[in-house]
């Protein structure tokens, strides 16, 4: 039926509108076959067509169980809703597939351009990326398979009692990873006074959101000159002129601290790798200009 594709093809491009910034792993939306729709109606639990609730299903793949919730408050808005099935907590010793979702029809702006779906019934589960894994992995056999199998099924309710451990750890990581203090790591430790140090040299505003790779990046470079963090800072306080230029990023202003101040042992220590030097940097600091193109970063 034409009609439920078209209907599943915008209910997929407003379920990944409506959760965009939810930052869905994925969105998938099917109609049922007319094979599954007949083997449905042959167990008499419909009176016809219109009572199936899943002509067209959707099940929207969230990174962790908090985010469920805000998902499930917007498409709820967003269609004509019917029923929740799943939202609250069940007993706490069963582990069967229960994502919640909703039961809901079209709204009626869609429905005044598209009559012939006006009772057509729509199921959205929500459900989380390492749920969704393992549905995905025993779908075929556990739900799907040539017998019924109660090691099977038993299995599958294990592995999600697991998986919900994992998920509700991944959720709250930051947390739980601080439950005792963090141990000494050199390598991590000089990452994180780099860190420190950038934050003592530019605003919060001025800094790249990735950190952590502007950290690695940045000790490569201190490394290759012989520059230690504590003379880093006092260099980088000798030319307000690099650090406070706007149309440097700070790994830019790093490397032009450290070309006017360690140009030979930036250029001896470098060694195979390269450096991005931009035209800018060359403007403000002349030392730039003499970098070897074999040691430079092509970007065109």
């Amino acid at each position: 039926m034409q009609e439920l594709e078209s209907g599943a093809e915008w209910l997929r491009a407003r379920l990944r509108a409506d959760l965009h910034d939810l930052h869905p792993v994925t969105i998938q939306v099917r109609t049922k076959s007319t094979e599954s729709v007949f083997a449905k109606l042959q167990k008499g639990d419909y009176g016809d067509l219109w009572e199936i609730e899943d002509l067209i299903a959707a099940r929207a793949v969230l990174l962790h169980p908090t985010d469920i919730k805000a998902a499930i408050d917007r498409v709820r808005l967003m269609l004509q809703f019917l029923d929740a099935k799943n939202i609250d907590a069940g007993r706490p010793s069963d582990f069967r597939y229960q994502q919640p979702h909703l039961i809901s029809m079209f709204p009626s702006d869609y429905i005044e351009r598209h009559p012939e779906v006006s009772r057509v019934k729509l199921e959205i589960q929500f459900t989380t990326y390492i749920q969704h894994a393992l549905q995905e992995s025993t779908h075929d056999v556990i739900y799907k398979g040539e017998r019924f199998s109660w090691r099977e099924a038993r299995l599958d309710g294990r592995l999600r009692g697991l998986l919900e451990i994992v998920d509700d750890v991944l959720a709250n990581i930051s947390n739980m990873a601080q439950v005792d203090s963090d141990p000494s790591y050199e390598i991590f430790d000089k990452r994180n006074e780099i860190i420190d140090a950038a934050r003592s040299i530019w605003r919060q505003d001025q800094l790249p959101s990735d950190m952590r790779r502007f950290a690695i990046t940045v000790e490569g470079l201190l490394s290759a000159s012989g520059v230690s963090i504590r003379e880093f800072i006092e260099l980088c306080g000798r030319h307000c002129d690099l650090i406070e230029a706007l149309s440097l990023s700070p790994v830019d202003k790093t490397v032009g601290v450290l070309l006017r101040e360690r140009y030979d042992q930036l250029l001896r220590g470098i060694k195979k790798r390269r450096i991005l030097i931009s035209s800018e940097l060359e403007d403000l600091v002349p030392e730039a200009r003499r970098w070897p193109k074999e040691k430079r970063v092509v970007l065109w």
